[in-house]
């Protein structure tokens, strides 16, 4: 292989593998964003679930001084009785007393209700503060893991950048330019193998006698179809 096409070919591979380099890395703060969220998303359910269990306690309270209300009001009957006279005045007095008694037996009801649930609650409570230790300790896990690959990144795309100015020192002006050219036009890919008479990256047949050209290796040829400056790689028999 010409030493020129050999060294478009090792810039090919070396910008290939900044670019997926560069990709990685913009994909790393969306990364770190939905670590955020995480948490965020778990400090949520658990302060929706301890909101959950203060409206169950208030709510309790609510009811416990109604019945107080209604305990009141039964003493009152209660101490009403010995002035009664009549027996409509009687048989009144000991209805309101039921309906009292009832409406306590209700709010009764009702406070059983909300303290089985409170326990229900709690245990929600409890598991929603444990998932948001879990997501904070997952998420400072998993941010340090993406700040070392991100310095691994950086560390990486500056050595590629070496090479990739030692290998672009061996082609002419031109020939880089023109491979420039075609790197930012074709999707980072100026450079494609044939397999065969077929170009690998847009998958047109070349022209037998252009196919037969590009096997030597010996000059700059394109694809007709995109453009792309190719090279041959000999199959190694089994």
């Amino acid at each position: 292989m010409s030493p020129t096409l050999t060294a478009l070919v090792v810039l090919q591979q070396l910008d290939t593998a900044a670019e997926s380099a560069r990709r990685r890395l913009s994909e790393i703060p969306s990364a770190e964003q939905e670590l955020d969220n995480r948490v965020a998303a778990a400090a949520a359910a658990a302060e929706a679930s301890k909101a959950s269990l203060t409206a169950n306690q208030h709510a309790r309270r609510e009811l416990e001084k109604q019945v107080a209300q209604v305990d009141a009001r039964l003493a009152r009957f209660e101490e009403h009785k010995a002035a009664v006279k009549t027996n409509q005045e009687f048989t009144a007095l000991l209805h309101e007393i039921g309906t009292a008694k009832a409406d306590k037996d209700a709010l009764e009801d009702q406070i059983l209700i909300l303290l089985e649930a409170a326990d229900g609650i709690a245990a929600d409570v409890k598991a929603a503060e444990a998932a948001l230790v879990d997501a904070k300790r997952d998420g400072v896990s998993a941010r340090n893991a993406l700040g070392t690959e991100r310095r691994h990144l950086d560390a990486e795309l500056a050595k590629l950048g070496g090479e990739r100015a030692r290998a672009a020192a061996d082609v002419a002006a031109p020939v880089l330019a023109k491979y420039d050219q075609l790197l930012k036009q074709r999707r980072m890919i100026a450079v494609a193998q044939i397999n065969g008479e077929m170009c690998t990256a847009c998958h047109v047949r070349l022209r037998p006698a252009i196919a037969q050209q590009v096997r030597r290796n010996d000059s700059i040829l394109q694809c007709d179809s995109c453009q792309r400056i190719l090279y041959y790689v000999a199959k190694v028999a089994s």
